[in-house]
């Protein structure tokens, strides 16, 4: 039997999730007290996954949940440390009357938390110069702070977005881009002639991306047609 997501179970796992990111904090900040940099940016990363694992469950609730590709691609999702730490800073974004205000002071830290953990955590050998790399030399004062600040804004945000918010309920088109393989949404968006079929639509006044990619891919990539604008 296979497994099936439920509105219920996702709401408990948002909840739960964001409970626990509340908690890595916490402890992040304690840690960081006493000195442990390292650890504290360790815990702080991991707090930034919660969250945006929180963000993608809240959001499912939303979504298909019928569809197994549905549920596979949600479930990869929230398995995946880029994905969890982007829904997670996105919701900083959607908190912020100027996006580009919140997003410049943290940019750099931003790209930096997405590289992972795990050299917050494990010792490791650079290859190319033979040094060997300890995680106290390479996490600092400013970046564990900075990380631990991140976080609690993050939690901030996602606390305000699934307070004063409830999950958008996703068309069929929204629900097949979502699922779509990511090879697959590649080679449309590389296609000269999808961008050609999306202009023309976006000019006869219809601007829905997820249904011009679906209805590209099933129209004209599925069955190998070049797109032709048409005549006027």
């Amino acid at each position: 039997m296979q497994f099936q997501y439920t509105i219920a179970l996702l709401g408990q796992y948002a909840a739960a999730a964001l409970e626990n990111a509340g908690q890595l904090l916490k402890e992040a900040s304690l840690l960081f007290a006493e000195r442990h940099q390292a650890r504290a940016y360790f815990l702080a990363v991991a707090a930034i996954e919660e969250i945006g694992k929180a963000a993608l469950a809240f959001e499912g609730q939303g979504r298909n949940l019928k569809d197994s590709a549905v549920i596979s691609k949600l479930r990869h999702a929230m398995d995946n440390h880029t994905q969890k730490i982007n829904s997670a800073l996105t919701l900083i974004l959607l908190a912020s009357p100027d996006p580009r205000q919140a997003l410049m002071p943290t940019l750099d830290l931003m790209i930096r938390v997405k590289s992972g953990r795990e050299p917050s955590m494990y010792t490791d050998i650079n290859y190319e110069s033979g040094e060997v790399k300890q995680p106290m030399t390479v996490v600092g004062d400013v970046a564990a702070r900075d990380c631990i600040r991140l976080g609690n804004d993050c939690l901030r945000a996602a606390k305000k977005h699934m307070t004063e918010t409830k999950p958008l309920l996703r068309s069929a088109s929204d629900n097949a881009l979502f699922a779509m393989k990511s090879e697959q949404l590649g080679k449309i968006l590389k296609s000269e002639g999808f961008w050609r079929y999306y202009i023309e639509r976006m000019e006869a006044g219809d601007k829905d991306y997820a249904a011009a990619v679906t209805t590209y891919q099933r129209e004209y990539l599925a069955k190998k047609r070049a797109y032709q604008k048409l005549p006027g």
